[in-house]
């Protein structure tokens, strides 16, 4: 009687602790995002991923990545190529037509050497812990000769992400990472749907994050990124899949706010970088690039031809990240000529 008094007692706590959170809205550092079909992101059932691309909407097919409906499995002769990365590879601000993979599947195809698909997983707001997590669950399912894994300079952010917060993504450092009991339906389904969960779950994160518990933390641990690209690379020689990497750093020129260095800026621009990120981010990225001039397989970085063409390559004048049309266009060039090359060999 002594349990079952127990789980009575837990089960009007409960009931009770969802009334008064509904009833008065509890005041925390993040609020959960009302999801709608028109969003681009979904919650996702994998913890360790967070979100996902919506299927369906913008552009993304019934498996929820950007791009025309494809098979699971490979049709018989057919080279596949699966790209993954975040919002650059992605093409945010382009259609899918006219972002570098799908531009790369085109040239490809026209070279006429054999039956090409390209499909790009990239989802934007991604960092390398997410990218590995779903090469491991979703896109090796797809059957790729090549992964091209695009490694721009926030995959050195290794914070996981597990919110969509008012169009923007929650980041924070969590100590949970890993308690295999949250990653499941049960939790993700109580975390949409019950206040009072909600507000249990974030007082969790709060009381055992890291530097007091923000959940607008961003941790650059370019070591920590690349032992995850070491995870990948391995992941896919296990699998026979053949693996590029390609880096992809800041573009050029940086602008940054009025009165840090470039009168040019537009003063309170969201996209005008902090003189102190633009040092932090430029030092995450050389130290990915020195770790990956010692892999022992090839390397492809953007860096030169970034430099080479300056600010026609980016989406808008001070968008650091992003690619333009024609940006993609001179990407999908260089990854062209070098994905055939892999494609003869094979």
């Amino acid at each position: 009687m002594t349990v079952l008094a127990d789980v009575v007692l837990l089960g009007l706590i409960a009931i009770l602790g969802e009334v008064v959170c509904r009833v008065f809205p509890p005041d925390l550092p993040c609020k959960v995002m009302q999801e709608s079909r028109m969003n681009l992101h979904r919650l996702s059932d994998n913890m360790y991923l967070g979100y996902e691309l919506r299927p369906g909407v913008a552009g993304h097919n019934a498996a929820g990545f950007r791009g025309p409906e494809v098979k699971l499995h490979k049709p018989p002769g057919v080279w596949r190529i699966a790209f993954v990365g975040d919002s650059v590879t992605y093409g945010l601000g382009v259609s899918d037509a006219e972002a570098f993979p799908r531009i790369v599947e085109t040239r490809l195809r026209a070279a006429g050497a054999k039956p090409v698909e390209v499909l790009n997983f990239a989802a934007p707001a991604y960092n390398s812990f997410q990218e590995y997590t779903l090469l491991a669950t979703k896109v090796l399912d797809y059957e790729p000769d090549l992964v091209v894994w695009v490694f721009s300079s926030g995959n050195t952010e290794t914070s996981p992400v597990v919110l969509n917060v008012d169009g923007r993504m929650c980041l924070f450092r969590n100590q949970l990472e890993g308690f295999s009991p949250l990653n499941n339906r049960v939790h993700w389904t109580l975390f949409r749907y019950s206040r009072f969960y909600q507000f249990l779950y974030k007082r969790a994160v709060l009381a055992f994050a890291a530097r007091g518990g923000r959940f607008d933390d961003v941790y650059r641990q370019p070591d920590v990124a690349w032992r995850t690209v070491l995870r990948a690379e391995s992941l896919c020689r296990q699998r026979q899949v053949d693996f590029l990497l390609v880096l992809s750093p800041l573009l050029q020129p940086i602008y940054l706010p009025m009165g840090q260095g470039d009168p040019n800026c537009r003063s309170g621009s969201e996209m005008a970088m902090d003189a102190q990120e633009v040092v932090t981010v430029r030092t995450a990225m050389d130290r990915i690039r020195q770790l990956a001039g010692q892999a022992p397989w090839q390397v492809v970085d953007l860096g030169p031809l970034y430099d080479q063409y300056g600010a026609q390559m980016k989406l808008h004048s001070i968008d650091h990240e992003h690619l333009g049309r024609f940006g993609h266009q001179r990407v999908a060039d260089l990854l062209a000529d070098e994905i055939e090359r892999r494609g003869k060999r094979g």
